[in-house]
Protein backbone atom coordinates (compact mmCIF):
# COMPACT_ATOMS: atom_id res chain seq x y z
CA UNK A 1 0.00 0.00 0.00
CA UNK A 2 0.89 3.57 -0.25
CA UNK A 3 3.85 4.19 2.24
CA UNK A 4 3.54 7.92 2.79
CA UNK A 5 3.27 8.38 6.86
CA UNK A 6 5.82 9.39 9.09
CA UNK A 7 5.99 5.58 11.14
CA UNK A 8 7.26 4.40 7.55
CA UNK A 9 9.52 6.70 6.16
CA UNK A 10 13.10 5.67 5.53
CA UNK A 11 16.10 6.99 7.22
CA UNK A 12 20.00 6.75 6.65
CA UNK A 13 21.24 3.69 8.88
CA UNK A 14 23.38 6.02 10.31
CA UNK A 15 20.43 7.98 11.45
CA UNK A 16 18.51 6.04 13.39
CA UNK A 17 14.51 6.67 12.73
CA UNK A 18 12.33 8.43 14.73
CA UNK A 19 9.14 6.95 15.64
CA UNK A 20 6.39 8.91 16.22
CA UNK A 21 3.24 7.15 18.76
CA UNK A 22 0.32 6.51 16.73
CA UNK A 23 -2.57 6.94 18.57
CA UNK A 24 -4.98 4.00 18.83
CA UNK A 25 -8.26 5.54 17.41
CA UNK A 26 -5.70 5.99 14.20
CA UNK A 27 -4.63 2.70 13.79
CA UNK A 28 -6.11 1.05 10.50
CA UNK A 29 -9.26 -1.46 11.39
CA UNK A 30 -8.27 -5.01 10.87
CA UNK A 31 -9.75 -6.30 7.76
CA UNK A 32 -9.68 -3.20 5.70
CA UNK A 33 -8.38 -2.83 1.71
CA UNK A 34 -5.03 -1.03 0.96
CA UNK A 35 -6.99 2.08 -0.07
CA UNK A 36 -8.60 2.63 3.26
CA UNK A 37 -5.45 1.77 5.54
CA UNK A 38 -4.10 4.70 3.05
CA UNK A 39 -6.68 6.91 4.36
CA UNK A 40 -5.82 5.85 7.83
CA UNK A 41 -2.34 7.00 7.47
CA UNK A 42 -3.16 10.10 5.71
CA UNK A 43 -5.84 10.96 8.90
CA UNK A 44 -2.11 10.27 11.14
CA UNK A 45 -0.17 12.48 9.08
CA UNK A 46 -2.92 15.14 9.99
CA UNK A 47 -3.20 14.55 13.27
CA UNK A 48 0.72 14.89 13.86
CA UNK A 49 0.62 17.94 12.02
CA UNK A 50 -1.99 19.38 13.99
CA UNK A 51 0.36 18.27 17.03
CA UNK A 52 2.86 20.04 15.71
CA UNK A 53 1.59 23.26 14.95
CA UNK A 54 -0.01 23.13 18.77
CA UNK A 55 3.65 22.73 20.02
CA UNK A 56 4.67 25.55 18.28
CA UNK A 57 2.30 27.84 19.22
CA UNK A 58 3.04 26.66 22.68
CA UNK A 59 6.62 27.81 21.92
CA UNK A 60 5.70 30.94 20.44
CA UNK A 61 3.75 32.00 23.36
CA UNK A 62 6.32 30.93 26.11
CA UNK A 63 9.04 33.05 23.72
CA UNK A 64 6.70 35.96 24.18
CA UNK A 65 5.74 35.74 27.97
CA UNK A 66 9.78 35.49 28.44
CA UNK A 67 10.26 38.58 26.26
CA UNK A 68 7.51 40.14 28.19
CA UNK A 69 8.94 39.41 31.16
CA UNK A 70 12.68 40.92 30.38
CA UNK A 71 11.29 43.63 29.32
CA UNK A 72 9.46 44.39 32.90
CA UNK A 73 12.70 43.83 34.42
CA UNK A 74 14.53 46.45 32.43
CA UNK A 75 11.77 48.53 32.92
CA UNK A 76 11.81 48.48 36.96
CA UNK A 77 15.88 48.46 36.80
CA UNK A 78 15.51 51.62 34.84
CA UNK A 79 12.68 53.17 37.62
CA UNK A 80 14.62 52.33 40.37
CA UNK A 81 18.07 53.79 39.00
CA UNK A 82 16.55 56.78 37.20
CA UNK A 83 16.66 58.77 41.21
CA UNK A 84 20.32 58.03 41.21
CA UNK A 85 21.07 58.89 37.63
CA UNK A 86 19.53 62.08 37.86
CA UNK A 87 20.87 63.23 41.34
CA UNK A 88 24.26 62.61 39.90
CA UNK A 89 23.30 64.82 36.75
CA UNK A 90 22.50 67.20 39.35
CA UNK A 91 25.19 67.46 41.37
CA UNK A 92 27.43 67.59 38.47
CA UNK A 93 25.86 70.53 37.65
CA UNK A 94 25.49 72.21 40.85
CA UNK A 95 29.99 71.67 41.33
CA UNK A 96 30.14 73.48 37.89
CA UNK A 97 28.04 76.43 39.20
CA UNK A 98 29.65 76.91 42.86
CA UNK A 99 32.71 75.37 43.00
CA UNK A 100 35.27 77.85 41.59
CA UNK A 101 38.96 76.22 41.39
CA UNK A 102 41.98 76.72 38.99
CA UNK A 103 44.89 74.35 38.35
CA UNK A 104 46.67 75.18 41.26
CA UNK A 105 43.64 75.09 43.25
CA UNK A 106 43.17 72.08 41.73
CA UNK A 107 46.41 70.85 43.43
CA UNK A 108 45.58 72.45 46.68
CA UNK A 109 42.17 71.92 47.55
CA UNK A 110 42.84 74.81 50.44
CA UNK A 111 42.48 77.44 47.64
CA UNK A 112 39.32 76.03 46.40
CA UNK A 113 36.61 78.56 46.56
CA UNK A 114 32.64 77.86 47.06
CA UNK A 115 30.19 80.29 45.68
CA UNK A 116 28.05 80.01 49.26
CA UNK A 117 25.85 83.32 48.20
CA UNK A 118 24.82 81.03 45.25
CA UNK A 119 24.23 78.10 47.04
CA UNK A 120 21.85 80.32 49.97
CA UNK A 121 19.88 80.93 46.91
CA UNK A 122 18.97 77.57 45.90
CA UNK A 123 18.70 76.68 49.26
CA UNK A 124 19.03 78.90 52.90
CA UNK A 125 19.50 75.29 54.85
CA UNK A 126 23.07 74.60 52.73
CA UNK A 127 25.64 75.11 55.93
CA UNK A 128 28.68 73.72 54.15
CA UNK A 129 30.26 71.94 51.60
CA UNK A 130 32.67 68.37 52.22
CA UNK A 131 35.26 67.30 49.70
CA UNK A 132 36.75 64.11 49.58
CA UNK A 133 37.67 62.79 46.16
CA UNK A 134 39.83 59.74 47.42
CA UNK A 135 36.02 58.42 47.32
CA UNK A 136 33.79 60.89 45.35
CA UNK A 137 32.24 62.99 47.65
CA UNK A 138 32.34 66.77 46.56
CA UNK A 139 28.89 68.05 47.86
CA UNK A 140 26.77 70.44 50.13
CA UNK A 141 26.35 69.96 53.94
CA UNK A 142 22.10 70.63 55.06
CA UNK A 143 20.57 71.02 58.32
CA UNK A 144 16.97 70.88 58.81
CA UNK A 145 14.02 71.35 60.94
CA UNK A 146 14.60 67.77 62.13
CA UNK A 147 17.99 65.94 62.97
CA UNK A 148 16.31 63.51 59.46
CA UNK A 149 14.63 65.61 57.58
CA UNK A 150 17.50 65.06 55.07
CA UNK A 151 17.60 61.69 54.91
CA UNK A 152 15.21 61.86 51.91
CA UNK A 153 15.59 65.30 50.23
CA UNK A 154 18.33 66.60 48.04
CA UNK A 155 19.71 69.97 48.16
CA UNK A 156 16.79 71.51 46.88
CA UNK A 157 14.75 70.31 49.19
CA UNK A 158 12.61 68.02 47.05
CA UNK A 159 12.22 64.04 47.80
CA UNK A 160 15.17 62.16 46.67
CA UNK A 161 15.41 57.96 48.11
CA UNK A 162 19.59 59.05 48.15
CA UNK A 163 18.78 62.02 50.52
CA UNK A 164 21.81 64.47 51.09
CA UNK A 165 24.80 64.98 53.34
CA UNK A 166 23.66 66.83 56.63
CA UNK A 167 24.25 67.32 59.93
CA UNK A 168 21.95 67.77 62.79
CA UNK A 169 19.28 70.31 63.10
CA UNK A 170 20.51 73.41 64.38
CA UNK A 171 24.39 72.52 64.69
CA UNK A 172 27.20 74.44 63.65
CA UNK A 173 30.01 73.64 61.15
CA UNK A 174 32.28 75.85 63.21
CA UNK A 175 31.10 73.57 66.65
CA UNK A 176 34.11 71.72 67.90
CA UNK A 177 32.76 68.09 66.99
CA UNK A 178 30.52 68.15 64.14
CA UNK A 179 28.60 64.83 62.82
CA UNK A 180 27.52 64.90 59.33
CA UNK A 181 25.63 61.89 58.12
CA UNK A 182 24.45 60.02 54.48
CA UNK A 183 23.20 56.90 53.11
CA UNK A 184 25.25 54.06 52.55
CA UNK A 185 24.57 53.46 48.70
CA UNK A 186 25.64 50.46 46.91
CA UNK A 187 25.75 53.06 44.02
CA UNK A 188 28.65 54.77 46.06
CA UNK A 189 26.49 58.08 45.92
CA UNK A 190 26.50 60.23 49.24
CA UNK A 191 28.40 57.86 51.73
CA UNK A 192 28.71 54.72 49.67
CA UNK A 193 32.44 54.51 49.80
CA UNK A 194 33.18 55.69 53.34
CA UNK A 195 33.90 51.81 53.69
CA UNK A 196 36.55 51.88 51.98
CA UNK A 197 38.49 53.69 54.87
CA UNK A 198 38.25 50.44 56.76
CA UNK A 199 41.18 49.46 54.58
CA UNK A 200 44.12 50.05 56.20
CA UNK A 201 45.98 50.49 53.13
CA UNK A 202 43.41 52.96 51.54
CA UNK A 203 43.26 54.98 54.71
CA UNK A 204 46.92 55.73 54.97
CA UNK A 205 47.19 56.40 51.15
CA UNK A 206 44.19 58.43 51.24
CA UNK A 207 43.62 60.44 55.02
CA UNK A 208 42.28 63.99 54.07
CA UNK A 209 39.96 65.57 53.54
CA UNK A 210 38.29 69.31 53.47
CA UNK A 211 34.65 70.81 54.78
CA UNK A 212 34.15 74.59 53.81
CA UNK A 213 31.74 77.07 55.23
CA UNK A 214 30.98 80.48 54.16
CA UNK A 215 33.64 81.87 56.62
CA UNK A 216 36.79 79.16 56.72
CA UNK A 217 38.10 76.40 55.26
CA UNK A 218 39.20 73.60 56.88
CA UNK A 219 41.50 70.63 56.40
CA UNK A 220 40.62 67.34 57.89
CA UNK A 221 43.02 64.30 58.14
CA UNK A 222 41.22 60.99 58.78
CA UNK A 223 42.43 59.41 62.22
CA UNK A 224 40.71 56.27 61.84
CA UNK A 225 36.91 54.89 62.06
CA UNK A 226 35.00 52.45 64.68
CA UNK A 227 31.38 50.98 64.46
CA UNK A 228 29.01 52.18 66.78
CA UNK A 229 25.24 51.67 67.34
CA UNK A 230 22.98 54.40 66.14
CA UNK A 231 21.37 54.57 70.02
CA UNK A 232 25.55 55.56 71.03
CA UNK A 233 24.98 58.43 73.38
CA UNK A 234 27.64 60.38 71.32
CA UNK A 235 25.10 60.85 68.46
CA UNK A 236 22.91 62.53 71.34
CA UNK A 237 25.70 65.01 71.84
CA UNK A 238 26.07 68.40 69.97
CA UNK A 239 29.11 70.11 71.30
CA UNK A 240 31.73 67.82 72.68
CA UNK A 241 33.00 69.29 75.88
CA UNK A 242 37.26 69.59 76.72
CA UNK A 243 38.15 68.96 73.16
CA UNK A 244 41.61 70.90 72.45
CA UNK A 245 41.28 69.92 68.62
CA UNK A 246 38.12 70.54 66.22
CA UNK A 247 37.24 67.32 65.17
CA UNK A 248 34.36 65.87 62.30
CA UNK A 249 32.97 62.45 62.46
CA UNK A 250 31.22 60.97 59.11
CA UNK A 251 28.79 58.45 59.85
CA UNK A 252 26.95 56.08 57.54
CA UNK A 253 24.79 52.77 57.99
CA UNK A 254 26.50 49.26 57.67
CA UNK A 255 24.65 47.52 54.93
CA UNK A 256 21.85 48.31 52.20
CA UNK A 257 19.07 48.17 54.33
CA UNK A 258 17.37 49.58 58.02
CA UNK A 259 19.98 48.32 60.55
CA UNK A 260 21.13 49.88 63.75
CA UNK A 261 24.76 49.72 63.42
CA UNK A 262 26.64 52.55 61.78
CA UNK A 263 30.17 53.21 60.75
CA UNK A 264 32.13 56.44 62.31
CA UNK A 265 35.19 57.84 60.42
CA UNK A 266 36.56 60.34 63.08
CA UNK A 267 38.87 63.61 61.22
CA UNK A 268 40.78 65.95 63.19
CA UNK A 269 40.84 69.83 61.91
CA UNK A 270 44.74 69.86 60.80
CA UNK A 271 44.57 73.21 58.96
CA UNK A 272 42.12 75.78 58.42
CA UNK A 273 42.17 79.66 56.52
CA UNK A 274 39.32 82.09 56.32
CA UNK A 275 38.00 82.79 53.27
CA UNK A 276 38.30 86.95 53.22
Amino acid sequence: YITTSKWNRSTPRDQPSIQHPKPDCLMPPAGISQGESSFWYLLGDWYLQQNDMRRSKGLLGLVFLLVLLGVGCFYLAYREQKPFQEMKVKGEALQKLVVQETGSQEANPMERTIDFPALQRINPEIVGWLYVPQIGVDSPILTGQTDTEYLTKDFEGAYSPLGSIFTFAGARISDSQVYLFAHNMASGQMFGSLKQFTDEAFLTANPEAYLYTPERVRKLQVEGWKYLQADDPCFSSRESQGQDTSRVTLVTCVGYFQTPKRLAVNTKVVEERTTF
